[in-house]
């Protein structure tokens, strides 16, 4: 039976919170011996090429490790492996398959205090969030092994359609999948990998460039738990290199990407330019979040600060936009200021650091180039500018007055800045969401059931919550809250953690015997 992992919640219940920080600070330590290293490209063999990648630490913009820039051979070499490799494991059969990586789940959680430590120093990741983070790597893994297992590799007797026939369907994998995550959560790395291998694919891994430490300790474990090499490959270089020879590979029969909706658009496009194949896209969103005037404003405050600046915003599920109701608007901007009040970006290794830094210098001079900006978007009411010291800190920043036609209102900015627009009643609120072209995530803060039944049924959008604390409109659990985007907030409408999800890495086959 699938549980998820949730270490800091469960040791908060059982009053172990002060171990959990112990532990993580010994992580800290222990992570260091890992940084200031060279790391290969793993394909078939461990291999190094002659132009370098620099990891570099958003806490103090050092560098903490150097990977491999991939070569145009190196990309082909294991496209080549991955080709003639991906039967072999398929062949595994999908019980050794899933066994498989519930034991790289297992080995993961004996690294989770160590990878989430790492996380800090690659993409500057507070402790809970990155421990949160990893937990939904495992969560991923087991969830998709067991969900395989459950479906009985989903093969299914299909009937008779004559008398002396009997009929089966077969899903199978369609051979080799690119695969190209984010920085901004390790969990989606993991989930993105282990759902076309877990069903018998083999996968091509490119790194993003921001977490390469924590994602190559992770194929080693998969390797080492049985994922032959000949199924995995794990490659860093940049994503203009990687793409040219990947996404229009005739050797590579699907992609699944998660990042922005520019690159995602131009995948999606010339993937398919020769022949179709599956093209499994999560695009970002600008997520709207709404307080009516029937809302408990606490609850609505906390929400929405969580939501808007927990990994300092740089979330694709991340609170953007709030709509308040006109009778309620300005208490909850007073609220919300007060809540924001001495709120600092600081060094995420610290247990007291909420905001951390941004991931990375394009990042902090894109906040850099908006901070003018602000005042013409709206009201700037908490924070809107970057801190001089070593590192990419920037402040936790809300517009108040948001004009509905700017930059703001409009685009997601993957920054720790949240717009307030004002409206009269929850429908204006939920037709002004309807014409995003993103549909990502959102929640509704109010304590009368009508108005989250009315805006459960009209909003366009894949993943929606009322009344979340935790985080207005962020943090969907393995399971329980498929992951999903509408419109040009991804391409399968179906979602991540879901039951739904690995059927996409499968294609059909009728077999029938006549007797």
């Amino acid at each position: 039976m699938f549980e998820n992992e949730k270490t800091f919640v469960r040791m908060q219940k059982a009053g172990k919170e002060s171990e959990f920080h112990r532990l993580y600070e010994e992580a800290l330590k222990a992570a260091e011996k890992y940084l200031h290293k060279e790391y290969p490209i793993i394909v078939g063999n461990e291999i190094t090429e002659k132009e370098k990648i620099s990891d570099i630490s958003p806490i103090d913009g050092s560098e903490i490790a150097k990977f491999q820039m991939a070569s145009p051979e190196s990309i082909n070499r294991a496209l080549d492996i991955l080709h003639s490799g991906w039967k072999g494991w398929y062949e595994k059969g999908y019980v050794e398959r899933a066994r498989i990586m519930l034991d790289a789940a297992d080995r993961i959680a004996e690294e989770k205090y160590l990878i989430s430590a790492l996380l800090a120093y690659e993409n500057g990741k507070n402790r809970t969030e990155a421990m949160a983070d990893v937990d939904e790597g495992i969560d991923f893994l087991r969830y998709y092994a067991l969900n395989m297992i459950e479906n009985q590799g989903f093969a299914k007797l299909t009937g008779k359609g004559y008398d002396n026939e009997e009929s089966f369907s077969i899903m199978k994998p369609y051979g080799v999948f690119a695969v190209i995550p984010p920085f901004n959560f390790y969990a989606i790395t993991v989930g993105m990998t282990a759902g076309p291998l877990t069903v018998g694919n083999s996968v091509l891994l490119k790194s993003s460039s921001d977490i390469p430490i924590s994602t190559y300790l992770t194929v080693k474990i998969l390797h080492e738990c049985g994922v032959p090499k000949e199924a995995l490959a794990f490659i860093t270089g940049s994503g203009s290199t990687v793409g040219k020879y990947v996404v229009e590979s005739d050797r590579v029969s699907g992609i699944v990407f998660t990042g922005s909706r520019e690159v995602g658009m131009d995948i999606y496009h010339r993937a398919q330019a020769k022949k179709p194949k599956p093209v499994i896209t999560e695009m970002g969103g600008k997520d709207a979040v709404i307080v009516t005037a029937k809302a408990d404003l606490s609850k609505a405050v906390e929400g929405v600060f969580r939501g808007a600046f927990g990994f300092s915003g740089q979330k694709c599920s991340a609170t953007s936009l709030v709509y308040v109701e006109e009778n309620i608007y300005d208490e909850f901007i007073r609220r919300l200021k007060e809540r924001s009040k001495g709120v600092q970006p600081d060094d995420p290794r610290k247990k007291e650091t909420f905001v951390n830094p941004v991931v990375n210098r394009s990042a902090f001079d894109k906040f850099k180039s908006l901070e003018p900006k602000f005042k013409e978007y709206g009201d700037v009411i908490v924070g809107g500018k970057s801190l001089d010291r070593p590192g990419y800190y920037v402040e936790a920043t809300i517009i108040a007055n948001v004009k509905r036609d700017s930059y703001l209102a409009q685009n997601e900015l993957f920054l720790p800045v949240l717009g307030i627009i004002k409206v009269k009643d929850l429908k204006e609120a939920v037709a002004e969401i309807n014409k995003s072209e993103y549909g990502l995530t959102g929640g509704i803060f109010t304590e009368d059931y009508d108005e989250i039944q009315y805006y459960f049924n009209n909003v366009e959008v894949g993943v929606i919550y009322a009344n979340r604390t935790r985080g207005a409109s962020t943090g969907a659990m393995v399971g329980s809250q498929p992951f999903v985007g509408w419109k040009l907030s991804g391409s399968s409408g179906k979602g991540t953690g879901s039951y739904y999800y690995l059927p996409q890495f499968l294609r059909e086959q009728s077999q029938t015997i006549a007797h």
